[in-house]
């Protein structure tokens, strides 16, 4: 994954430039357990200078890091004021996820909302601004395959 960061990156520019009215930026991650959708949150939120450590949300289900709009060359971003990093993986049905209000950032235009195991929310999630497949089938451990839908 030593092109993850370059990788992150080039989504990340690809959603900004995505017009949106009103809505938050969903940005929804499929793959087995250890394809690496963490890690690329994680390069994600590097190229959004989020200082925080980014850990999986598994047991605590959503994270939230504030962002600071920038369009210095440290900090590509110009749109998002807020990353949402959401770990879906542990509800048992998609009803379990209005326990986080998800109102609050899915109406915000300068919201990104990445969603771990985005089919455990079934029809909670609005449709996806871009779907990434990772796949660590038949790969080096340090090499993943990802695909953007």
């Amino acid at each position: 994954m030593s092109d993850l960061p370059y990788f992150a990156r080039n989504i990340l520019a690809a959603l900004m430039l995505d017009a949106h009215t009103g809505a938050a930026t969903v940005l929804a991650l499929e793959g087995d357990l250890g394809a690496g959708k963490t890690t690329f949150v994680q390069a994600l939120a590097r190229e959004l200078s989020v200082r925080e450590v980014v850990q999986s949300p598994t047991y605590v289900l959503m994270k939230v890091y504030p962002l600071e709009l920038s369009d210095a060359s440290a900090n590509t971003n110009t749109k998002f004021t807020k990353l949402v990093h959401i770990d879906a993986y542990r509800l048992e049905s998609p009803e379990e996820f209005d326990a986080l209000r998800p109102q609050e950032f899915l109406d915000d235009p300068q919201t990104l909302m990445v969603v771990e195991w985005p089919e455990k929310l079934g029809d909670r999630l609005p449709k996806p601004d871009m779907v990434l497949k990772f796949s660590a089938n038949s790969m080096a451990p340090e090499e993943r395959d990802i695909d953007a839908v």
